[in-house]
């Protein structure tokens, strides 16, 4: 593994666009080469350079890892649509971490802001502190948030994380949240995930989910009338496979909206009462 490490040198007044800094980007170029990057700080073009301390050079893609330093709590999208290699942040990073990334691994020791992992499509994000809202979520507009790919919270997760996850058994795509508590909304519109909360939800978890699974080790404080409850459960199967076990309450839904998403019952021609979301809570 190569590391290209770079070091915040500047205390910055507005955020940083940096949508340069990942390993593709990086890969086989020249320390001179990545100072030369751009950058935009507000509405002003700028470099790499002249922002971070830079040493080390790229290698192949796969074989080269970024490793930075600093506050960059104000710094956005490190990460976005990186297809390889790994990057390590070393303190708080801002928005748009890893947004649309579809291979490599990053890891951040701290706190992440909001749209971490935004419709991501592969890889691995991992978070040692919180993450802000909307964590692989959909960015407006759009219809499918996360496809695939693993996300790790050790902390909390803000609003409307995962939401228009879209995950497909039959495509081998898995998109998964693993975090330590979640906000409002965890899971809404979800077309096929798997979220694991260690902790706590707040409420409207997984509202309007059509298929998907939501397990939570801790409690639910508002769970919707719009679940039905099925009975109690020793394990869970996730989509991947994998097993979980435990005491666990199953619940089905989101029932309000199976008319417009259920299949439709060919004798009497109203919707099957048949949803495939689970919301699965510790017994």
């Amino acid at each position: 593994m190569t590391d290209i490490k770079l070091k915040l040198t500047k205390k910055l007044e507005f955020p940083l666009e940096a949508d340069t800094i990942t390993p593709d980007n990086f890969a086989g170029k020249s320390t001179d080469e990545i100072k030369k990057l751009t950058v935009y700080y507000g509405n002003q073009k700028a470099t790499i350079g002249d922002y971070f301390s830079v040493t080390g050079k790229g290698g192949d893609l796969n074989g080269t890892r970024i490793i930075i330093d600093g506050d960059l709590s104000n710094v956005k999208r490190i990460g976005e649509k990186m297809m390889g290699g790994e990057i390590v942040v070393n303190g708080n990073v801002g928005m748009h971490l890893g947004s649309q990334m579809s291979g490599g691994k990053i890891l951040v020791n701290g706190n992440a802001d909001d749209w971490a992992g935004a419709m991501m499509e592969g890889g691995e994000l991992e978070i040692t502190g919180d993450a802000g809202n909307y964590v692989g979520a959909a960015y407006r507009g759009h219809w499918k948030g996360m496809k695939n790919g693993v996300i790790k919270v050790k902390g909390k997760v803000g609003h409307e994380s995962m939401s228009w996850v879209n995950g497909s058994k039959p495509a081998k795509r898995f998109p998964t949240l693993i975090c330590g508590g979640a906000g409002n909304f965890l899971g809404v519109h979800g077309h096929g995930g798997t979220i694991i909360v260690e902790g706590d939800c707040i409420r409207c978890t997984g509202a309007d989910q059509v298929r998907g699974t939501i397990i939570v080790k801790g409690k639910v404080l508002k769970m919707l009338p719009s679940y039905k409850k099925i009975g109690e459960v020793n394990e869970i199967e996730l989509m991947n496979g994998d097993k979980i076990k435990g005491k666990f309450i199953e619940y089905s839904g989101d029932h309000s909206v199976e008319k417009n998403h259920s299949k439709m019952d060919k004798q009497t021609g109203k919707p099957s009462n048949s949803s495939n979301g689970r919301i699965y809570i510790a017994a």
